[in-house]
């Protein structure tokens, strides 16, 4: 939180410093009333014909410094507080007011010694300890800022502002059974203040308690429901609080009042990451970039959501660009090494990882990352590296994975089974991790097992043709032969697995307009056509394209050198879908006949046959 200006600290020290003055000390009673009220000009200009006449006087010379403060007359200032401690140097008032001084100058250090000299000669002092309690809490220090607040009355700690410190300062020292006890008397407070509501947002969100925050934040935006500021914070908490629906709600409302403001973009990508929809913040985070290439945080959340895509081109480039922002982020040469492994460019991702693990040998990610990576030809030394990342973090899911992986390559599921089902436990959720898992059960001869894994991988992945494949292969072994062919036949339609690398240039295609998208995305089908005029693939997005612009001339030729080219049964079924859905009936019955004489079948595929026939029957 901002600290206070000089002027709201008065209160407390000018009835101190009036009373060691003689009562009937006019001028110095003038130059306290004109403090008071905030006119600063005025108690200067009496304050200085004081000190004419006394110039050691410290009260006097402190009371200047307070006004030439209220002016930001900061360096003179400095001067009359030198001058006033040097007089007073006992003196609790003429410390806190230089102190408050150089808090206002950007001294916080400075400040803070002068504020525990203050308290040593005065422990109750109210300004020191709220502004010790402050710089303890900037410092993240939630210990020392609760020390520092019970040497406060009750009647102070029960005041809103000192009440909102305190719950921050219990929270950040982990004492959450009171800050939990406290944080529904403040909410009391601050339900009809903006103020205090939004204040209380960002002191929570400073102690990461998201949550809590965002139930602020929540009540001032009852206050004030088209409000920015409580818009962009209300986005931000709720996203750390892993709400990201609620997060992206807010954000894009605050987007429509300040459509380039690129905080507001960079905050809603996080909540389309947050949601999986990585093309979506991969589109906003390109904008914010254009608008600010100067952002680091931009760019490094640039590299990771299409790291996440597969788009590795884009992400490398994106890390490069990072580390030019921010040289010493050495975990981000640790991702650009890894991204660079992931690419097939393994001598430049592995110098990046041994140099980066040369300074962090303890990381768990290094050890991980150079695993996999010299896994690839030398095995043994790539579980020597997983071993080491297995032992630093003994739940890293993705370690145990790739060290049963290596070995069941081997030929040792024995050894790779024990990694396999604590990856499988830890996530039971990753197909991947299911369908190594029911590899390793099959190769133990252990076919109850292999089937109900496999199982579970092939529900979770029913379109990975390569899951399939070894279900149906486990259900063969267990005896269920009439599944096995049920499920087999299920991976003859999919077809081999395809890996298609996202091409390079995805964020500069993101960023343009849906019109300009799809005129880059024509340019790109017909390339291929012309370069490759015999791959069924590029045909097949030729046709779809096709058909979404409605220009139906071409579509006969196209369907017809689709069928010549002879692909899988996969690709006729899927291009007689397309077809179907067009109403181009004739030509989606052939080829989806095709795909039936392929051996292709299925309750959607009959369904559609018949689609198509009962749609030529209308138009006959």
């Amino acid at each position: 939180m901002p600290h206070q200006h000089p002027a709201s600290r008065l209160v407390a020290l000018l009835l101190c410093i009036a009373a060691a003055r003689a009562a009937d000390d006019a001028t110095i009673r003038d130059a306290l009333a004109a403090l008071q009220r905030g006119d600063f000009v005025s108690a200067e200009q009496k304050l200085r014909a004081e000190i004419r006449v006394h110039p050691n006087d410290g009260a006097a010379l402190t009371l200047l410094g307070v006004a030439l403060d209220g002016q930001k007359k900061f360096q003179e200032a400095d001067e009359v507080h030198r001058r006033a401690v040097a007089n007073a140097p006992r003196s609790p008032d003429a410390l806190n007011n230089y102190a408050n001084h150089r808090l206002d100058a950007g001294d916080e250090e400075g400040a803070r010694k002068l504020y525990l000299q203050v308290v040593a000669l005065d422990p109750a002092q109210y300004n020191a300890n709220v502004q010790l309690t402050r710089l303890a809490l900037k410092r993240k220090n939630g210990a020392e800022a609760v020390d520092y607040l019970k040497h406060l009355a009750a009647s102070q700690l029960e005041t809103p502002g000192v009440m909102l410190l305190r719950l921050e300062a219990l929270y950040l020292a982990g004492d959450r059974v009171e800050a939990d006890a406290l944080a529904p008397q403040f909410a009391a407070e601050a339900r009809a203040d903006l103020r205090l509501s939004f204040s209380a947002g960002l002191a929570l969100a400073s102690a990461e308690q998201f949550d809590q925050a965002e139930t602020f934040f929540a009540l001032a935006l009852a206050i004030a429901p088209a409000d920015f500021n409580v818009l962009c914070n209300l986005g931000v908490v709720a996203s750390r609080a892993g709400h990201n629906e609620r997060a992206r709600e807010v954000l894009e409302t605050a987007l429509r009042q300040q459509p380039q403001n690129v905080d507001v973009l960079y905050n809603l990508a996080a909540a389309d990451q947050g949601l999986q929809q990585t093309e979506a913040a991969i589109r906003l985070l390109a904008q914010a970039a254009r608008l600010a290439p100067q952002r680091a945080d931009i760019q490094k959340l640039l590299a990771i959501t299409t790291s996440d895509l597969g788009a590795l081109e884009d992400a490398a480039q994106a890390w490069d660009r990072y580390l030019k922002l921010a040289p010493n982020d050495e975990a981000a040469r640790r991702e650009r090494g890894y991204t660079a492994v992931q690419m097939g460019k393994f001598e430049q991702g592995i110098a990046d990882l041994k140099w980066f693990l040369g300074r962090h040998p303890d990381d768990a990610t290094g050890q991980y990352e150079l695993g996999v990576a010299e896994g690839k030809d030398n095995p043994e030394v790539g579980l020597v590296l997983l071993d080491k990342a297995i032992a630093l973090k003994p739940d890293f899911v993705a370690a145990h994975s790739a060290r049963g992986n290596i070995y069941y390559q081997l030929g040792k599921p024995e050894k790779a089974l024990a990694d396999l089902e604590t990856a499988a436990a830890l996530r039971p959720g990753d197909a991947v991790s299911l369908d190594r898992l029911g590899q390793a059960y099959s190769a133990l001869d252990r076919s109850a097992d292999a089937v109900r894994v496999l199982r579970r991988a092939a529900e979770l992945a029913p379109e990975d043709s390569k899951t399939l494949f070894h279900f149906a292969r486990a259900l063969a072994d267990a005896g269920d032969t009439a599944e096995s062919q049920a499920v087999m036949d299920r991976f003859r339609q999919l077809g081999p697995v395809v890996h298609r690398a996202v091409p390079a240039g995805l964020v500069d295609y993101l960023s343009l307009t849906p019109e300009q998208q799809r005129a880059d995305y024509r340019a790109r089908v017909e390339k291929v056509l012309r370069d490759s005029p015999d791959d069924a693939a590029a045909q097949m997005s030729y046709l779809k394209l096709l058909l979404d612009e409605g220009d139906l001339d071409r579509v006969p030729a196209t369907a017809r050198r689709i069928a010549e080219l002879k692909p899988g049964s996969a690709v006729l079924a899927d291009a007689g879908r397309a077809l179907l859905e067009a109403k181009q009936y004739l030509l989606a019955k052939d080829l989806l006949e095709q795909a039936v004489a392929l051996g292709a079948h299925g309750p959607e595929l009959d369904f559609c046959l018949s689609e198509s026939l009962r749609g030529l029957g209308r138009e006959k």
